[in-house]
């Protein structure tokens, strides 16, 4: 079972900024001495028009293209965007990787996660793992995603919301005080 303190959302409209601002906290809870895994999916634009999505690795500071208006029939696809199958794999590989650190980001969780596929089992199994994730979840999917975490309930936070940089970060580093060190005894 999944504790209190290990799953976090940040939540809000499309395009409002919420990967801009995690790029922001994560850099600075890295200089704090926090260990920040996992990945933002950063817009790409050109000419005004979103061209698509870059995954960011936050551990080693690698982007590959992730989502894209132009795919292949056979790859996974959400709305207007076309997944690339090999960063797909990647982004549940960081997943597995980056489940010990202090923060897990996950940049984000969609509606493809929400029918169980795209990220979902890699997910999962971090969770089980005793991964804490502070996850991207859109605030039109919100209640969708609560429903299918169940309980206990994440704690929220609302983008925009006064303070929240330094909220998350009291939030972070207090769960972090209250896990035992790597090779203690249960």
């Amino acid at each position: 079972m999944r504790a209190l303190d290990s799953l976090w959302i940040l939540t809000g409209p499309v395009h409002s900024g919420k990967t801009t601002f995690l790029a922001g906290a994560a850099a600075r809870w890295k200089a704090s001495g926090l260990d920040v895994g996992g990945f933002l999916s950063v817009l790409r634009r050109d000419n005004g028009r979103d061209q698509g999505y870059d995954l960011f690795d936050l551990r080693d500071g690698t982007s590959l293209p992730f989502l894209t208006h132009i795919g292949e029939p056979d790859w996974p696809s959400v709305g207007p965007w076309h997944i690339f199958p090999a960063v797909l794999e990647k982004a549940k590989a960081i997943l597995s990787r980056d489940s010990g650190a202090d923060v897990l980001v996950i940049d984000e969780i969609g509606p493809l996660e929400l029918g169980g596929g795209g990220l979902w089992p890699a997910f999962e199994k971090a969770l089980e793992h005793g991964a804490r994730c502070l996850c991207v979840v859109r605030d039109t999917i919100l209640d969708g995603f609560r429903t299918r975490v169940g309980s206990p309930e994440p704690l929220v936070f609302r983008h925009g919301m006064p303070g929240l940089l330094e909220t998350l970060t009291e939030v972070l580093a207090a769960g972090r005080a209250k896990r035992k060190p790597s090779g203690a005894d249960a």
